[in-house]
């Protein structure tokens, strides 16, 4: 007989000491790439992006909005690669978002946005400030955070936290691979000359003056250099403040031909900064953190440290290191009464879902070599067994030499594709063991033939699960990344197990199938039971037209029904089930210009509801600024939530396998209350989970288009209306916000020209005042930080509008003038900030799903619009977490379309026939009659990790249908019958396909409880129910209605 390339490779390597080294060095490789390949909870997705900021000081909105927004997003929207440019106009600054495609190079793109800004600096306006660009980068995003608190029964405050933060971060930074680092809370050290605007006005002196006077002290230069003989000495002029008894001691000005000091005007203090962030943490009842083990829910003072990783470093390896490092100042650096609590550890996180799903993978792998031992027994098992580890050695060895890394959905698809390869392995074993049993030649010889004879149908069986998952490589937006482990991994491994297969498999086997299967006593064909229950079911329907023309009615119909579930809600959509994390975010949003202690007071009642939940492990507290960055928060804007009126609680939960609720359904407990509390105190409380995929900027999110920005808020507003009746929706908000009040002070431009003071000078005395500025620095060569020197008036004298009498101005003269003389002052609005999408003028609405899919929340709703459509000239864009759902599922769909497609050519070439490939695909759509009925009675969403199930049992049903004609085919060589031929085939292929369904199904098994990749599960385990039984039936009826007449001729 001659060999194909499968009998070649097998009789070159099953006698080879090659072989043997080759397993060894497989096994090594892969135990080091699962040692030294970088694991991350979920892929890495890279989305080039920056945020490019320009300040017009003075400018309003709508000026702002034509003068630099407009200008700046028609530049950059000329970018090649850009995918979206949104802007903020708002008074005095926009802020421009310019958006890569995802995959696009960073560096490439970051480079391509500054060489656009560089060559058009003239864009702007004179007054405008150079635009400053700020990279927005997952790798800035920190994998651990470190919060200092005071322990239970210390004194410590945010200020001497901050101290003990800032000198830890300063050991922290040498871990190697540290990236960005950032601290959150506390204040900094800061001199504050408070001034007393009526006694500087008694000496004569103004804000302004003193002002220029603190600064013009504060000065040191080198003035050159003095030669005296040989030598040469540099003249040094001047002198820095080094403390602030000097400061207070610094000349401001002359009255009565006396000095006037600045102690004389001004209350001077060394201490800290003003309060305009609140941050601190508490610990729920079963936390075990330093003096609050077992918490008593008090809210302490804290600061948080968070430490970010250099790109493409190993998570789980850094934060270890850090968290080591940690440990040391610990013992060394820390002072007691200080507690240290990790609040934020991804390389932990990543590391214990990689294990987990390691342990499941294990398990898969015990589960079925039991199952092979029961059913085709101990040698093969043995041999099947071999195979497995093997192939997932070298195929994670693969992925470390491209580059990828150990995460979630890598295991995932190594657990998705030991269904799938075991199947060469187990088509191999037993054919090997067929031909022992024929005792026609050697074993040598046999094991050879057998590896021949099913190696060219294994080969095309093998590239058609190739087939079906490449073409997911090709998922566009941020599920393409975070999607791309599968369609790496699946297909590699399937590669990798048919060249073990063809290897190892006849190696092993010619070593360990010994006499007793040799001298086996041969049972005739017809004899067994598996011929007998097949024959015993297709025969009549072979024989029988009526019969077959009615079951195969019956099938038709059933596809038809179930194909009917979507329809009718029975079976429901969603993009991912919601991940049970140990963490939620709840935000709070006041109205614009509220005062940071009314914000307080919100985020405390928050806590207080917070404290009573036993699944509470810890809360950080963060009052006027945002908590530490996610990627998550990325998306959703949480780099600009600096500002009174915002707070976040960041919230950290008991491992989940100690608790009996998952975050979904806590969360969902949870909003009711906090709704409820939301309206008490005005406020707009967001509950917001870590995203299972890719982040969004809201779950739903209504883009409203028009010509009108009045319009468009109208229609705005009248959208928030629907959102709130739509069941489900929750956590309702927009990006018109509401309305803040301001005062304008207008100045009197005449009056105050005549007295010889310019507007400028007004603008700067009353920005002084109010808002205080850092005009020098302190001088300190120990200090680890600058000392800024705050001027300001005191808390008291800037309270009201009455304060402006106390101020004043000095004229030419020396004359002092009352700046409320020069003003009037006039009520007026903040402008609302214009927003802008890809050039066009848009207005957002934002919201969340409770327990519901989004995707159901929309269709209501654009029922609804279809039904009272928005005026002419206005349209609403659905993006968020619909946009997504809807590529997402339109590109997997594609890509099955394409597998499909590529598969059908594959058969068409293999056959050479049209109509052979359409009876082997045939039993594809018969997965989904039990993939449907499995998700109606289970009641889980069909989701994008469910699709992927479809797409795997294509490829597997395809695969068992290939082998099954082949032997078909073989039948028809050796001259039977067609009915005969069909039964035989399907008899001698029964308990191979059986044993696969049940491989995958078993294998599948263990990530039945995963709440994201459950669907996956149910998909494999309905559809291949289903197929397994049909394929073995519906195929053969199919080939036997188009070939009957053809086979007989």
């Amino acid at each position: 007989m001659k060999l194909n390339i499968s009998g070649k490779i097998t009789q070159y390597f099953i006698n080879s000491q090659l072989t043997v080294l080759l397993m060894a060095a497989t096994t090594i490789l892969g135990l080091f790439a699962l040692w030294f390949t970088p694991r991350e909870e979920n892929p890495q997705i890279v989305v080039p992006a920056a945020n490019v900021m320009v300040m017009l000081p003075g400018a309003s909105a709508r000026e702002v909005e034509e003068l630099i927004a407009k200008k700046l997003e028609a530049k950059l929207w000329e970018i090649p690669g850009v995918e979206d440019v949104y802007s903020v106009s708002m008074n005095s600054q926009a802020v421009v978002t310019v958006k890569f495609f995802v995959g696009q190079d960073k560096e490439r793109s970051l480079v391509k946005l500054y060489d656009k800004l560089m060559s058009n600096m003239d864009f702007a306006p004179p007054g405008a400030s150079p635009p400053l660009v700020k990279p927005i980068d997952v790798d800035d995003v920190p994998i651990v955070a470190i919060t200092f608190s005071a322990a239970a029964g210390s004194n410590y405050d945010d200020a001497q936290l901050r101290l003990v933060a800032d000198h830890a971060l300063d050991e922290l930074r040498k871990v190697p691979g540290v990236g960005n680092t950032i601290v959150i809370g506390g204040r900094s050290r800061q001199v504050r000359v408070t001034l007393d605007p009526l006694r500087a006005s008694g000496y004569g002196l103004s804000v302004l003056q003193i002002a220029g006077a603190i600064t013009a002290s504060n000065a040191n230069l080198i003035s050159g250099d003095l030669e005296q003989g040989s030598k040469k000495l540099t003249l040094e002029t001047g002198g820095f403040f080094s403390s602030a008894q000097e400061l207070k001691n610094a000349v401001v000005g002359v009255a009565n031909n006396k000095p006037v000091y600045l102690g004389d005007v001004a209350e001077v203090t060394d201490g800290f900064e003003e309060t305009v962030k609140l941050t601190r943490i508490a610990f729920g009842a079963h936390s075990h953190e330093g003096s609050v083990a077992n918490g008593d829910g008090v809210e302490r003072p804290a600061v948080t440290v968070a430490l970010a990783k250099r790109q493409k470093l190993n998570a789980v390896k850094i934060s270890g290191e850090i968290l080591a490092k940690l440990d040391d100042l610990k013992k060394n650096a820390i002072p007691a009464g200080i507690d240290v609590t990790v609040t934020r550890n991804d390389g932990k996180t990543a590391n214990d879902a990689v294990n987990e799903l390691v342990f499941h993978l294990v398990v898969s792998i015990i589960v079925v070599i039991v199952l092979l031992f029961f059913t085709l027994g101990w040698r093969e098992a043995a041999i099947v067994a071999l195979a497995i580890p093997l192939t997932l050695f070298l195929t994670l060895a693969i992925g470390m030499v491209a580059g990828q890394t150990i995460n979630r959905i890598t295991l995932f698809a190594l657990i998705l594709s030991l269904g799938l390869l075991v199947d060469d392995a187990i088509v191999v074993v037993e054919n090997i063991h067929r031909h022992y049993k024929l005792q026609q030649h050697s074993r040598l010889q046999a094991a050879i033939m057998a590896v021949n004879e099913i190696g060219m149908p294994t080969i095309l069986a093998t590239l058609t699960v190739v087939l079906a998952f490449i073409p997911m490589a090709f998922v566009t937006g941020m599920m393409g990344p975070y999607m791309m482990p599968i369609p790496f991994n699946v297909p590699v491994a399937m590669i990798v197990s048919l060249v073990v297969a063809f290897v190892v498999t006849p190696w092993a086997s010619y070593r360990l199938m010994k006499a007793d299967h040799h001298d086996e006593k041969i049972q005739p064909l017809e004899e067994t039971r598996s011929y007998l229950l097949y024959k015993k079911v297709l025969a009549p329907l072979l024989v029988d037209s009526k019969k077959r023309k009615i079951f195969l009615g019956i099938i038709m119909a059933i596809f038809v029904i179930v194909m009917t579930f979507p329809l009718f809600q029975w079976v429901k959509f969603r993009m991912l089930p919601k991940a049970n994390k140990n963490t939620f975010l709840v935000s709070i949003d006041m109205p614009a210009g509220t005062v940071i202690e009314n914000t307080d007071r919100v985020a405390r009642a928050v806590g207080d509801h917070l404290k009573r939940l036993p699944e509470v492990k810890d809360y950080e507290t963060f009052v006027g600024t945002g908590s530490v960055m996610d990627f998550n928060g990325l998306l959703r804007g949480g780099a600009f939530r600096e500002a009174s009126h915002f707070a976040d609680v960041r919230v950290n939960l008991i491992d989940k396998e100690e608790r009996s609720v998952s975050s979904e359904k806590l969360v969902l407990k949870l909003r009711p209350d906090l709704a409820r509390l939301g309206q008490e105190y005005g406020a707009n409380i967001k509950l917001v989970e870590d995203p299972p995929g890719p982040p969004v900027r809201a779950t739903v999110v209504a883009e409203i288009y028009g010509p009108d920005y009045h319009k468009q808020r109208e229609i705005a507003a009248d959208m928030r209306a629907l959102f709130a009746k739509t069941s489900e929706v929750v956590d309702i908000d927009d990006s018109v916000k509401e309305k803040q009040d301001k005062y304008q002070v207008i100045v009197d431009k005449e009056k105050a020209a005549l007295l010889g003071i310019s507007t400028e000078q007004i603008v700067q005395t009353l920005r002084i005042s109010v808002a205080g500025m850092a005009i020098s620095t302190l001088h300190q060569p120990a200090a680890k930080d600058p000392v800024a020197i705050m001027l300001r008036l005191s808390k008291g004298d800037r309270t009201g509008l009455s304060d402006m009498d106390k101020v004043f101005l000095s004229g030419p003269q020396g004359s002092q003038v009352a700046l409320s003389s020069l003003v009037r002052i006039v009520p007026a609005e903040m402008d609302k900030a214009v927003h802008h999408k890809n050039l066009e003028p848009v207005t957002y609405v934002y919201a969340e799903m409770g327990d519901r899919s989004q995707v159901y929340a929309v269709i209501d709703m654009m029922r609804y619009l279809w039904k009272h459509p928005v005026p002419e000239g206005y349209q609403v864009k659905w993006d968020g977490e619909m946009k997504l759902t809807l590529d997402v599922f339109r590109d997997l769909g594609a890509a099955m379309g394409v597998a499909l497609i590529a598969i059908y050519l594959l058969l068409v070439g293999r056959f050479r026939s049209f109509t052979i490939p359409l009876v082997i695909m045939a039993s594809i759509p018969l997965s989904m009659i039990g993939i449907m009925p499995g998700f109606a009675m289970t009641n889980v969403y069909f989701s994008a990790t469910s699709m992927i199930g479809v797409i795997a049992l294509a490829g597997i049903v395809v695969r068992n249908s290939i082998v099954l004609l082949e032997f078909i085919l073989d039948k028809k060589q050796e001259g039977l019958p067609l009915e005969q031929a069909l039964i035989e085939a399907g008899a001698i292929r029964f308990r191979p396909i059986v044993l696969t369904a049940a491989a995958a199904i078993l294998g599948s098994a263990v990530i039945v409880t995963d709440p994201v990749w459950s669907g996956l599960a149910l998909a494999l385990i309905f559809g291949m129910l289903a197929s397994t039984a049909l394929t073995l039936v519906v195929v053969p009826l199919f080939y036997y209605m188009m070939e009957k007449k053809r086979w007989e001729a």
